[in-house]
């Protein structure tokens, strides 16, 4: 295999599932106009392709063996109960000029390694839907000893989802919970905004508008400044003005620490589910 030839002048990619996470990494590879990169799907399930949106650039395979063989990196996106089926599929299917890229929680490079047999060079990643439009995150995490040049070949290809870190595998499990459950505790932080707010006389339609710019105005800020959340929420608040004696409130009732639980909490069910548990 050359080192680093996954990206060529045109891609294609192949990816095996189209559920939710499938089909947000299919819409937000199609956004990525100018990443000479071309899709060809494949669902066990007819209807999941069917939703995708249309595009010169995304097809249709007729079956596994079809996607297969026509593209250059290969991206599972199914349950890991299906891994088998998959992977008995692709077995001895794929050289090593090719890639074979994961996004299932808890099966192993290992586990991959094992089932597919030598050849392709393996990678897992962990993504969250904000790569539908190309704002997510995805965490990428390789084999040991794979060449830095096929790792930053395929972060490339990842590069139109969002921000792309390159990761170890066994941080996967706490990407896994902040990156993924994350959004849904910051989404619960703004409903419970948004409903003081109602609470105290202002329309749904009105606080949802201004809790939804709060959060771009945070996530913005952020962003340019680069500074840390707590430092932005000091340079937030007017020294003795009403915004101390409502944070007091959130102090008082430990939110920060909660949300730090919850991550932790997330971070172990990711993985006793990586280690076969319940």
């Amino acid at each position: 295999m050359t080192e680093g030839q996954f990206v060529e002048p045109r891609t294609t990619i192949g990816i095996i599932g189209t559920g939710s996470m499938g089909s947000a990494l299919v819409k937000g590879w199609l956004r990525g106009e100018g990443a000479g990169i071309d899709l060809l799907v494949w669902d066990e399930v007819e209807a999941a392709t069917r939703a995708l949106p249309d595009s010169a650039r995304l097809a249709v395979a007729e079956s596994l063996d079809d996607l297969t063989a026509r593209v250059d990196v290969v991206v599972i996106v199914v349950k890991p109960k299906d891994a088998s089926q998959v992977f008995r599929s692709l077995a001895g299917q794929l050289g090593e000029g090719r890639a074979v890229v994961s996004s299932m929680a808890g099966v192993t490079l290992e586990t991959m390694r094992a089932a597919l047999g030598p050849g392709p060079p393996l990678f897992r990643i962990m993504p969250n839907l904000g790569v539908e439009l190309g704002v997510g995150t995805v965490a990428l995490a390789a084999e040991v000893g794979t060449p830095p040049s096929d790792v930053a070949s395929v972060a490339t290809l990842l590069e139109p989802l969002g921000h792309v870190e390159i990761v170890s595998e066994e941080l996967l499990d706490v990407v896994t919970a902040l990156s993924g459950s994350g959004p849904a505790f910051l989404a619960l932080a703004m409903e419970g905004l948004e409903d003081g707010a109602v609470a105290a006389g202002l329309s749904r339609t009105a606080a949802r508008i201004m809790v939804r710019g709060a959060a771009l105005q945070v996530a913005g800020l952020l962003s340019d400044q680069g500074e840390s959340p707590g430092r932005l929420r000091e340079g937030l608040l007017d020294a003795g003005g009403p915004e101390w004696a409502a944070l007091d409130i959130v102090e008082d009732r430990h939110v920060r620490a909660t949300f730090q639980r919850a991550v932790e909490a997330a971070y172990d069910r990711s993985r006793r589910l990586r280690e076969g548990g319940q």
